[in-house]
């Protein structure tokens, strides 16, 4: 029978629509590289400077310092082929966060060399998960420093592979120029994987990123670019702009290099609410298909968690 491991490439080569994937396949864990958040996914995945949310954990944990409120987010991805991905994340005004990444893709044909077409061999189940924590801080008004680390483990056809993974990332507020936030980070630090018969290299990945803050006619506007590269793939890019129209409304558009099966393009939108926002996202990828995420964040205040305590006081 195939092995496990060809299983998987195949499968995400058509995930990704990244035919170079399993040409490179040395390393494991690609799920990781997927955006999660509909607010990252319209910009484009162009989120290293921007990650200042629940969300920093995928992107950069030193946007763990720069959040002000207690926040929660869940996503759901409804991708290709069947595939589904769930993301939930937290993060609080202390410098704390934890996320929570699921990949399922559904079942796949079991096959052999001599039964291509794995006639009467029956459906095996691939997923991928990732949980993890990290902390933020604040080392002067203008730079951020942050850490994270992951469980990660990879589940075909009843074998697993796990891993664990470090991440470090900064972030500078450029104090000349009000408004522009420039990021770093290194992601899925870490020895080899394990699995039964196989060693295998983490995904490392160096990513940077620029994000400008500026307001045309009182609505505030972002435009953010990104660039990245993984161990075993060249360089690639991502760019994204964003307005808000009376933060109550908020469009995006986006493009990256990483999609290779449609142009790149993304867009999406959300509705802003004090308490926190509902954002969609949509990603074409040619004749495989659309994507689309959605995704919901709530944020609050301590006092929000005290507050029922007071009602029930009868003084």
């Amino acid at each position: 029978m195939k092995t496990a491991r060809s299983l998987l490439l195949a499968v995400l080569s058509l995930a990704w629509a990244r035919p170079c994937l399993a040409g490179a396949g040395a390393e494991p864990f690609d799920f990781l590289f997927l955006d999660a958040g509909a607010r990252a996914v319209g910009l484009g995945g162009a989120y290293t400077a921007l990650a200042k949310d629940a969300s920093a954990l995928l992107y950069n944990p030193a946007g763990l310092a720069r959040v002000a409120r207690h926040e929660a987010t869940f996503m759901h991805n409804a991708y290709l082929q069947g595939i589904s991905q769930e993301y939930a994340a937290y993060a609080g005004p202390h410098g704390w966060g934890a996320s929570l990444n699921y990949l399922r893709f559904g079942d796949v044909q079991r096959t052999t060399l001599s039964n291509p077409e794995g006639q009467g061999l029956g459906q095996t189940t691939l997923n991928d998960l990732a949980f993890g924590g990290g902390y933020g801080l604040s080392v002067l008004d203008s730079v951020a420093l942050g850490v994270g680390g992951k469980y990660i483990r990879e589940v075909i056809d009843g074998s697993a592979m796990t891993g664990i993974a470090l991440d470090a990332g900064a972030l500078y507020s450029v104090p000349l120029c009000l408004g522009l936030d420039v990021g770093l980070a290194l992601q899925n630090i870490g020895p080899t994987t394990r699995s039964p018969g196989a060693h295998e290299n983490l995904p490392l990945n160096l990513r940077a990123g620029a994000a400008y803050t500026f307001y045309v006619q009182g609505q505030e506007s972002v435009i953010a670019l990104d660039l990245s590269k993984e161990r075993s793939q060249g360089p690639l890019a991502a760019v994204g702009g964003e307005t808000r129209i009376k933060e109550l409304l908020a469009f995006r558009l986006g493009f990256n290099t990483r999609n290779e099966a449609g142009l790149g393009l993304t867009a999406g939108f959300g509705f802003l609410f004090d308490a926190g926002s509902i954002d969609y996202a949509f990603v074409p990828m040619g004749d495989l298909g659309d994507a689309h995420r959605f995704s919901a964040t709530l944020r609050w205040d301590a006092d929000f968690l005290r507050r029922p305590r007071r009602l029930r006081d009868p003084r």
